[in-house]
């Protein structure tokens, strides 16, 4: 093996394959379409702030550097590609031993590459790309620490485990294993200190979700809770041996029952984090679907466990028929996946042309998508115009609902664009124009008018419930410099109490006048009767042509006798 690198230095090595592997990456960014999760993160960079709805900042740092450096695809996977490379280098100069040989090299690239979900955040740009990145530098410093503990050593280390959490929240599990492996740490007060270090810098995001809700800790702590189904429980371990690889994840979990008993402070560390990271993730499917990118941050626990068991010969076998095979069947698909997604075999990654026709049909208006967060992003990327998401009860919130950008298009012309506009049941929908081409299918409203319904705020003043009865006081709010007419033609508004049970939602009209008016950035308070429905959560919508927006927090009645 490597035998054409028997001869040569392993630094030289290194930086040969180093450098062969950016300029694959570069390649792999220039000709892979971009995949929505991207676009929406390209708008990220766009507006810098100190947090976001789904992810902390870093990944917005990531796609505006990029950005200014080119435009297109580079513009926004860039510096993962330059990142990526430095999660290679980190890793490499955290491995155990000083004494390298050119196979040690030549090993070392080879299982890098053959865990595909490594390979992938290479040049896709995902928070998990920055994580991994970060990752790296903080077990590369612990390595540091555990050699020779030291004061600066400490405080790069809190540095870089606040940059693991503006990276990912799910970075605080590699710092809660690491401590479980040596919990000696616990009584090291300049392990303590890198604690408070990461703190401190991390109190800017915390100050940004005390301002706006925590609207990230309750969409992965309490959105994401969908309850126990035993899909998710089987269905885990064959997504992780399909991300990582079936060979590579089955000997990394055999060489940490191995040494589990290892008194190697960094070995033990890195079989802490790994398994820890594949059992918390398994656990966490008895509430709901784990994601199987989730575990990504153990790819620098098992690259570090695979390099330091295969480079031994008795387990060369393992290398050269489990492994290796695994990075040329990754090589192929990598450089086919360009070409099939370009012709769209998945609607993750969008078409330009579908997106060229939108912008063609729009004539220069701002494109209002319904439902979907991905369609505005990849119009954004490809048009480079305005575009903004309509949410709705029937759709989870974002970072549109942040941004608010509808509420500056009130009364002002828009096009509306909907994959589905008889989406929901008894709700007829008016004015679209269906658009069919080969490659989309599409409805369109163009309005000279938009009034939405997204930021009304409904709040319930008083309830009571009598019979099968209740019965609402409520205050509607209207932040728009518009009045907000119920009347309008074009969007009528009619008002629901929605009662949402066992995961279905049962709405029900508030008969209330049709020719209501919400003055502009003042309020209106009315009253309705609706009928009752016992043990349920329940929500005010407003409905209209485009959607059915969800205007009040969620309440449960409380019956008091």
């Amino acid at each position: 093996m490597c035998t054409f690198a028997a001869n040569m230095k392993p630094q030289r090595l290194f930086c040969i394959l180093l450098i062969i592997w950016m300029i694959a990456d570069l390649l792999q960014a220039v000709f892979t379409p971009i995949h929505a999760d991207e676009a929406y993160y390209a708008l990220y960079g766009r507006h810098l702030d100190w947090g976001y709805y789904d992810h902390p900042p870093m990944v917005a740092l990531l796609t505006a550097f990029s950005s200014i450096l080119f435009h297109s695809n580079l513009g926004v996977r860039f510096a993962t590609v330059i990142l990526h490379c430095g999660t290679l280098l980190l890793t490499w100069k955290s491995l155990p031993g000083k004494e390298r040989s050119s196979r040690d090299v030549c090993v070392f690239f080879i299982v890098a590459s053959s865990l595909i979900m490594f390979s992938v955040y290479g040049f896709i740009t995902t928070p998990d790309a920055p994580l991994l990145f970060f990752t790296a530098l903080f077990f590369f410093l612990y390595r540091k620490y555990t050699d020779n503990p030291s004061w600066p050593v400490a405080v790069a280390m809190g540095v870089a485990l606040s940059a693991m959490l503006y990276s990912k929240y799910m970075a605080v599990l590699v710092i809660g294993f690491v401590l479980l492996s040596n919990l000696k740490l616990l009584r090291d007060k300049r392990v303590w200190t890198a604690v408070l270090v990461a703190a401190i810098l991390f109190v800017p995001h915390i100050l940004w979700q005390v301002h706006n809700g925590f609207p990230s800790f309750q969409y992965h702590l309490i959105g994401r809770n969908s309850g126990f189904n035993i899909k998710y429980l089987l269905e885990y371990l064959p997504n992780q041996l399909l991300v990582y690889n079936p060979a590579s994840l089955c000997l990394a979990i055999w060489f940490c029952w191995k040494n589990r008993k290892s008194d190697n402070t960094y070995e033990r560390a890195a079989i802490f984090t790994l398994t820890g990271f594949i059992v918390f993730f398994w656990l966490m499917t008895l509430k709901g679907h784990a994601e199987p990118h989730w575990t990504v941050a153990a790819s620098i626990p098992m690259i570090t466990i695979l390099w330091q068991e295969l480079r031994k010969d008795e387990n060369r076998k393992w290398l050269a028929y489990g492994v290796t095979p695994f990075v040329f069947l990754i090589l192929i698909v990598r450089v086919a996946a360009p070409f099939m997604l370009s012709r769209g075999l998945s609607n993750e990654f969008g078409e330009k042309h579908a997106y060229d026709v939108i912008h063609e049909y729009c004539e220069g208006k701002p494109a209002v998508f319904v439902g979907s967060f991905q369609a505005p992003s990849l119009y954004s990327f490809y048009t480079g115009d305005k575009s903004m998401q309509i949410s709705s009860l029937y759709n989870r919130k974002t970072q549109f609902d942040l941004w608010q950008f509808d509420r500056n298009l009130q009364g002002k012309p828009a096009c509306i664009i909907s994959y589905s506009p008889h989406k929901y049941k008894n709700r007829k929908k008016e004015g679209f124009e269906l658009v069919k081409t080969q490659r989309i299918e599409f409805y369109i409203h163009k309005t000279e008018s938009f009034q939405g319904t997204n930021r009304i705020q409904v709040i319930v003043d008083n309830y009571s419930v009598a019979d099968d009865s209740l019965h609402l006081d409520m205050t509607l709010l209207n932040p728009y410099d518009e009045d907000f007419h119920f009347g309008n033609q074009e969007f009528p508004v009619t008002v629901h109490t929605v009662y949402l049970k066992d995961n279905k939602s049962f709405p029900v009209t508030c008969p209330l006048p049709a020719d209501l008016v919400i003055p502009a950035g003042g309020s209106l308070k009315c009253t309705t009767t609706v009928r009752y429905i016992p043990d349920a959560q329940v929500v005010i919508c407003l409905d209209n042509v485009i959607n059915r927006s969800v205007n009040s927090k969620p309440f449960k009645i409380k019956i008091h006798d």
